[in-house]
């Protein structure tokens, strides 16, 4: 629909104004708090430093604070790393409705181009004005780190996702989209049957596991937050802020809720997660040391569940429903695999790996460093999550699988006599049936 002008000046607009809006969002509450707490003492950059910092933070920028005296107390050197996924999840969101806008265009690459271009610059300007005495951004993660994830993504939704309904009944496909599409295709046609057999019903079972463990999550932490609701008003008040202070507060803390809801869900796999150096909280043990007063902590075990191993039962659930929900999907399975049990464990294995690899991944961006001294080591260890979640899901899988996945008896009964080197039929297998016949012509024919 768009030329190559047209949609790389189109991108470079869309693409500055994404950027634009995803800094004002945190700009504009910052400037509100400066203009009506401002003691005369604080300029607005550092405002505008805050908010900078906040949007590189998002996209995995690291954070160097110096050593400082920080509210009072003398504070070492220290990083913050952890992105607020909350945030990201917007400034990802708007690269993916670019990508999908560009999808209607006869060619992608000028807005590729214009994307990454664009975003480049402005990541490299946010960087470097960013820098300051208190904190300091990686010049060198901030200039390449945002543009390289905006792209990918906006790469991604223009080859795969579905162009938006432009009113016209045919669009003529972007080249890059049919050569990239016939690429994959080949690619996965290569990799053998025993992949293409295997991995959409695997994908699928583990994907669920990893969604069923996450809305888990965010239940439990809604009854955890609505039952210590008292504790939660008791850190408001404990924190003494303005009603704008209480604001900004809270949307922080919104902002950082996917992060919680992945800690959770690593609770419930039975690895459980870190709030600092030496703390864990797992369904069966909890260690704390001291806390920031944020209120979000209420949600947090104080003491030893006596109940806390039902938790336990969430991941077996959660792979035993999904596997056994694909059974639509893994019918193939059932034609190409002639033994039971190597159909189950084929489909059991992969599902636990799906979920393991999905959950690192996802620890990996949620956990990090979020301050001084043992506050280095915030949320769940990817490593130790992964491998938990891939034991409890690949065993009830592999269980639920020799149901889902079981081949159609006729062809295990066809299997058994090859071995036995007997003929695939037998006049006690089939039952015939004769067919009258009818003289015509001189000949015979059946009747009908």
């Amino acid at each position: 629909m768009f030329n190559r002008k047209t949609t790389f000046i189109t991108v470079v607009l869309e693409t500055a104004l994404a950027a634009a809006v995803a800094l004002g969002i945190l700009v504009l509450p910052l400037t509100i708090l400066w203009v009506v707490e401002n003691n005369g003492t604080i300029d607005w950059m550092a405002a505008y430093r805050a908010a900078a910092d906040a949007w590189l933070a998002a996209q995995g920028v690291p954070i160097q604070i110096p050593a400082q005296v920080i509210a009072g107390v003398s504070a070492p050197a220290f990083l913050v790393a952890i992105a607020p996924l909350g945030y990201t999840a917007v400034i990802l969101g708007s690269a993916f409705k670019i990508g999908q806008r560009m999808a209607s265009s006869e060619v992608l690459w000028p807005g590729w181009l214009a994307t990454s271009l664009t975003y480049g610059a402005i990541s490299f300007g946010i960087t470097g004005s960013a820098q300051a005495a208190v904190a300091s951004p990686s010049v060198t993660l901030g200039t390449y780190l945002p543009p390289l994830f905006f792209t990918v993504v906006v790469v991604a939704a223009s080859v795969l996702a579905s162009p938006p309904d432009l009113g016209v009944a045919t669009l003529p496909e972007a080249r890059e989209r049919v050569q990239l599409r016939s690429w994959w295709r080949e690619r996965r046609e290569g990799l053998g049957w025993w992949v293409n057999v295997v991995a959409p019903p695997a994908v699928r079972a583990g994907t669920a596991v990893t969604v069923i463990l996450l809305g888990a999550s965010a239940l439990m932490l809604a009854a955890q937050w609505a039952i210590n609701w008292i504790s939660v008003i008791r850190l408001y008040e404990g924190m003494q802020l303005s009603l704008l202070g209480g604001i900004l507060l809270t949307l922080g803390q919104i902002a950082l809720l996917p992060n919680f809801v992945v800690w959770g869900a690593d609770w419930l796999t039975g690895a459980g997660f870190a709030i600092g150096s030496g703390s864990s909280v797992t369904p069966f043990d909890t260690q704390l040391g001291p806390l920031p007063p944020f209120p979000v902590f209420a949600a947090l075990p104080s003491s030893h569940l006596a109940f806390g191993a039902v938790a336990l039962v969430v991941p077996v659930v959660a792979a035993a429903v999904s596997t056994v929900a694909i059974k639509t999907h893994a019918a193939a399975m059932r034609f190409e695999f002639a033994s039971p049990i190597a159909a189950a464990l084929s489909l059991g294995i992969p599902v636990g790996l799906v979920a393991a690899l999905e959950l690192a991944m996802l620890n990996l961006f949620a956990s990090g460093s979020i301050g001084p001294g043992r506050l280095s080591e915030v949320g769940g260890n990817a490593a130790v999550v992964a491998a938990v979640a891939f034991v409890e899901v690949a065993i009830v899988s592999t269980v639920a699988a020799f149901w889902s996945t079981r081949p159609d008896a006729p062809d295990n009964r066809l299997i058994a006599r090859a071995k036995l080197g007997k003929a695939p039929f037998e006049s006690g297998d089939v039952e015939y049936v004769t067919m009258p016949e009818t003289p015509i012509r001189g000949g015979f024919e059946p009747e009908n």
